[in-house]
């Protein structure tokens, strides 16, 4: 499986073209080949060894807790208009889709919280859409038990495997191909067990059957439904209840990647808390914005938004706080913006569905090429934006973007196609189809 969109970045790559047929839920199109091509770097899953792919250490208790627990799922009888949701972050915009969609159907789903301290949180996203039980509870595991259908963004009571009675569709919370190695498999190790695992292309389809361990046919091409939340969301209203009196001045959102402490070599301790620049850099970027009448939020890790600090006059950070105040999610904020920020997260493939411009600031790239791992490689020539190492290269990228310059915007298009195959607000639509549930 080749990773390089092709030598010639033009170019919309095998699977990016508006022939390629709708992804019906049950999944029944063949794997699409793909162009040959020599990147510069090797590509593909980055070499591993046995001790990274290895299962999760466990208790000789815990693993008994969980072959008993999947033991009694096998057996207990399942309840068919039952559903369950369950994210690992309670505030998801895939599990607020689906529920939405189910609750215009006539269900009434139960999501399983994580902190049962974020039920208000739900229930004020959801308007009494659904019913919200702690996942750590006897009735938790009850309504898990018995449920016919259950969708989740990572895994559930230790990864239980699904069962014929049970359908378990994991959402995840991104788009596979891009940002880092995320799984490491052997063969027979590792993988995620699912009945199906929705992507967005044919492209995802390949990454998300490696990474999982499931057959492709597993993998229905029918978009994600956090991005329904995105483009139903009311960008201009959202814009002015953020910014205020700056919502007429470009504004960009900048959404870096947290720096996991478990990488040693992936550091940003020299470098501005939260973002991997140096607070020199910070306030480089800062004057420049004040000079051109422009501003940028920054959306940290909840980890990172504690230490960033900064006398900024044109830069400002947005806490998990902030959105709450305003009924606002990651996904129903993204619009409001007029560019995005990154650099190995996987939302700029969703944020491809709002044809704005975007800009990888990614200074370490290397250092996680060369310990995290990257899926596409060269990841330069994937990213449908300017990949910049240096606070210059940010100024320059976003005075294309004040001044009214788009230089990336063919490059944008052909992304989208090569990444969505559907690029409407009917994701979660889809999915309920395709699993047969139907408005009562």
């Amino acid at each position: 499986m080749t990773s390089s969109p092709s030598d010639d970045r033009t170019s919309p790559g095998p699977d990016s073209h508006e022939g390629v047929g709708a992804g019906a839920a049950t999944a029944g199109v063949a794997l699409e080949g793909q162009r040959p091509s020599e990147p510069r770097r090797p590509v593909g899953f980055a070499p591993a060894s046995r001790t990274d792919v290895g299962p999760v250490p466990q208790s000789l208790k815990r693993r008994l807790a969980f072959a008993a627990f999947d033991a009694v799922n096998r057996m207990v009888p399942k309840t068919a208009d039952r559903v369950v949701l369950h994210s690992t972050i309670d505030l998801e915009d895939g599990v607020f889709a689906v529920a939405e969609e189910l609750h215009a159907r006539g269900w009434t789903p139960t999501i399983l919280l994580e902190r049962a301290s974020r039920a208000a949180e739900v229930h004020r996203h959801m308007g009494g859409k659904v019913r919200t039980i702690p996942k750590k509870s006897a009735r938790g595991m009850l309504q898990f038990l018995t449920a016919r259908y259950v969708m989740t963004t990572l895994s559930i009571y230790g990864g239980t495997k699904p069962r014929p009675s049970q359908v378990l569709v994991n959402i995840w919370h991104g788009e596979p191909p891009s940002g880092k190695v995320i799984a490491r498999f052997f063969p027979g190790q590792g993988g995620l067990e699912c009945t199906y695992t929705p992507v967005t292309s044919t492209v995802g389809r390949a990454f998300r059957s490696a990474e999982f361990g499931v057959h492709p046919l597993r993998v229905p091409i029918i978009g994600a439904a956090r991005n329904d939340r995105m483009l139903r969301a009311d960008a201009a209203g959202i814009r002015r209840a953020l910014l205020g009196d700056a919502a007429d001045r470009p504004t960009f959102l900048w959404l870096p990647t947290f720096r996991e402490s478990s990488l040693p070599t992936i550091s940003i301790s020299a470098a501005h808390p939260g973002v991997p620049f140096s607070a020199a850099d910070v306030q480089q970027l800062d004057d420049w914005l004040v000079t051109q009448g422009a501003s940028l939020v920054i959306k940290l890790h909840p980890h990172d938004a504690k230490t960033f600090s900064g006398d900024f006059k044109a830069i400002r950070i947005l806490t998990q706080e902030e959105m709450e105040r305003h009924g606002l999610t990651m996904y129903t904020m993204l619009p409001a913006f007029d560019g995005l920020l990154t650099d190995v997260s996987s939302i700029w493939v969703d944020y491809l569905l709002l044809d704005k411009p975007m800009v990888f600031a990614f200074p370490d790239i290397e250092e996680y090429r060369r310990d995290r791992g990257l899926n596409l490689e060269p990841y330069e020539d994937w990213v449908p934006g300017p990949l910049v190492r240096d606070i210059d290269g940010v100024i320059a990228a976003l005075a294309d973007l004040v001044e009214g310059r788009d230089p990336m915007a063919r490059e944008r298009g052909l992304a989208r196609l090569r990444f969505h195959e559907h690029r409407d607000d009917r994701s979660a639509a889809r999915l309920l189809d395709g699993l047969g549930i139907q408005p009562r």
